[in-house]
């Protein structure tokens, strides 16, 4: 049988026999170097990962996963995640602007540089 920990004993633990140890020793190292990479890193961070985790684990019952097995459950997590992805994309919208109303825009007396050459058409 394994040895059992007691409480005090697992406070001890480290990860020295992670298969990816060596990226944690690279990514350690990179930011401990360069504070305020580490900075710019935390807030890029901060921005785009925690506002999806907090959504997933508040809104859409991720805080427990309620099904046996690793399969099942990561099952779970990617239908949370499809989800949270098709909420965000049915809520996406290109503002396209109309030729019409920049070409009434320009009747008005508005001029837009970019717009010079329609502007050339419109006066012949």
């Amino acid at each position: 049988m394994g040895k059992l920990l007691s409480l005090t004993g697992l406070a001890n633990l480290k990860i020295d026999d992670s298969i990816h140890k060596e990226h944690y020793d690279r990514m350690h190292e990179k930011l401990s170097q360069n504070k305020s990479y580490a900075k710019q890193m935390v807030r890029i961070r901060s921005k785009t990962v925690e506002p999806a985790i907090e959504t997933l684990v508040n809104f859409m019952n991720m805080k427990r996963v309620n099904t046996r097995g690793l399969k099942s459950s990561n099952k779970h997590v990617l239908m949370a995640s499809l989800v949270y992805n098709l909420q965000k994309y049915l809520c996406f919208s290109v503002k396209k602007t109309s030729i019409l109303a920049q070409a009434i825009a320009l009747l008005e007396g508005i001029n837009y540089a970019f717009l010079k050459k329609l502007q050339i058409f419109i006066n012949k």
